[in-house]
């Protein structure tokens, strides 16, 4: 039985660990790219964009454990299934719960390991993720310019950009209303512009503008200016401050006490005690589904055929895209307050429990 329990759990660990790689490599994929133009772009250090990524880590695998948990349990499972194993350890008398106790276990463990995680690690890693990105893109505001709109950089410069490319940075189609005390508005239009990489204690910042013209009115109507073409203008923009925000935790970013604390401050319906509820009840919710989709999870793949181990990704990839979307579309309603925040987050687990269950009990696979 011992022997048994291992090559199980020896079957578990691969595809488990290659879930989370999978996963977590997904789901990182556009926060990297957008990590990868702060280097080029001089904003970063390669240090900075290890940092960036690590401090990534932690609420990537809370999101990621129990997929990978749910697909290493069924793809395992469903190539015992596969190779007619599982009617070998049946015909010599075993009860597969006896021997799927270390894949039970192993559920448990993940399940705990997950909830310290989530209430540890990823409240620190957010904080310390968004201290580091704030203090990076503060010599960047073109990360926070919304385009087709007016964008009040200080108290005398407009800008109006068409558009921003999310890789280089560059604005392009640049204008800029500047309001000098005692004189007109001067116009400064571009075809591209960027700002240029500069230390976060300077009191300015420079954007550099490519092929442009400045219009200098010299009366209220308009009628006589000065006009300017350029090839490259510098424009050093004096900013009144360039201290970094105070860093506020979100209810993502605390503790199950902390969240307990900031409940006990709300008066109960609000959005914002709903908002707590939530995360408050996320927090236990998603690890205990890595335990509930090992218990009830493999039964869906022990089959008679030999089609197990397709069968296992297949349900896999079904369950988890149901699970989440379900869960992020719940989530939505119990900060609505429509239903109970507890019920809704609990909701897709309950719904799984009552599925597995009906399954054990209908087709006697366990």
């Amino acid at each position: 039985m011992r022997t048994l329990r291992f090559y199980i759990l020896k079957e578990f660990l691969p595809p488990y660990i290659g879930g989370m790689a999978f996963f977590s490599m997904l789901l990182l994929m556009e926060r990297v790219m957008s990590f990868v133009s702060l280097v080029t772009n001089g904003y970063a250090t390669i240090v900075d964009f290890l940092l960036l990524i690590f401090y990534s880590v932690p609420p990537t695998l809370a999101i990621t454990m129990p997929m990978s948990t749910l697909m290493g349990a069924l793809i395992s499972v469903g190539r015992l299934s596969n190779d007619s194993e599982i009617t070998a350890i049946r015909a010599g008398g075993l009860k597969l719960n006896s021997v799927f106790l270390a894949l039970y276990m192993t559920g448990i463990g993940i399940g705990i390991l997950s909830f310290y995680l989530t209430d540890y690690f990823v409240p620190k890693g957010n904080i310390k993720f968004r201290s580091l990105y704030q203090n990076l893109t503060i010599a960047r505001p073109d990360v926070q310019i919304d385009v087709h709109s007016i964008n009040r950089v200080t108290g005398e410069i407009l800008l109006l950009v068409d558009d921003v490319d999310e890789k280089t940075g560059d604005l392009k189609n640049v204008t800029i209303f500047e309001n000098r005390e005692g004189e007109y508005t001067r116009t400064i239009t571009a075809l591209k512009g960027w700002f240029l990489a500069s230390d976060a204690s300077k009191t300015y910042i420079t954007l550099r503008l490519k092929e442009g013209t400045i219009v200098d009115p010299k009366d209220k109507t308009g009628e006589k200016f000065d006009s300017t073409v350029f090839a490259t203008l510098d424009m050093n923009i004096f900013l009144s401050t360039r201290e970094l925000k105070n860093i506020v935790k979100t209810p993502r970013d605390m503790s199950l006490k902390e969240l307990s604390e900031s409940m006990s401050k709300e008066q109960k319906g609000t959005v914002t005690f709903n908002t707590y509820m939530v995360e408050y009840h996320k927090k236990i919710a998603i690890p205990f589904a890595c335990v509930l989709f090992v218990f009830l999870g493999t039964p869906f793949v022990i089959t008679r055929g030999r089609s197990g181990k397709g069968l296992g990704l297949g349900v896999g990839v079904l369950i988890i895209f149901l699970y989440y979307i379900f869960l992020l579309f719940l989530e939505r309603v119990g900060r609505e307050g429509m239903i109970p925040p507890a019920f809704a987050i609990w909701l897709p687990n309950i719904l799984f429990f009552i599925a597995g269950i009906y399954n054990l009990i209908m087709r006697r696979r366990i």
